[in-house]
């Protein structure tokens, strides 16, 4: 029983989060595809051409820290579920709303609206 509940779970998760889940895929993908480059690249830098080793390893660097900083951009939109349900609520306070406010955005059942500016320099 809890291991349906867990693969639900599980599943709901990736639904809501499908984002982040394939930036943390492509990054975890891509760090590991790298890191087997660079370590291979390495041994070869070590033997033929130790001084020059320090491009490559600046390069493998560079890209292990945009990767991290691409899934860090990610998990903001994970962390942020509260938000989320806000926005769903005022989406259905906008498909709720009563008669009185679909009554007035019919502007010929009104004609006589002005704006206040209008309003106050007709006064004077």
């Amino acid at each position: 029983m809890f291991r349906f509940l867990k693969l639900f779970f599980s599943a709901l998760w990736l639904k809501e989060n499908y984002k982040f889940a394939f930036r943390f895929l492509i990054s975890v993908l891509g760090i590991f595809l790298t890191n087997l480059i660079y370590s291979k690249y390495e041994a070869v830098m070590l033997i033929t051409n130790p001084e020059k080793l320090f491009i490559p390893l600046y390069i493998y660097t560079a890209i292990i820290i945009v990767f991290v900083v691409w899934t860090c951009l990610a998990l903001k939109s994970v962390l942020s579920w509260q938000k989320l349900q806000e926005l769903d609520e005022l989406e259905n306070s906008f498909k709720d709303k009563s008669s009185d406010y679909k009554d007035f955005e019919d502007v010929n059942k009104h004609p006589n609206l002005t704006s206040r500016v209008k309003s106050l320099l007709e006064k004077d």
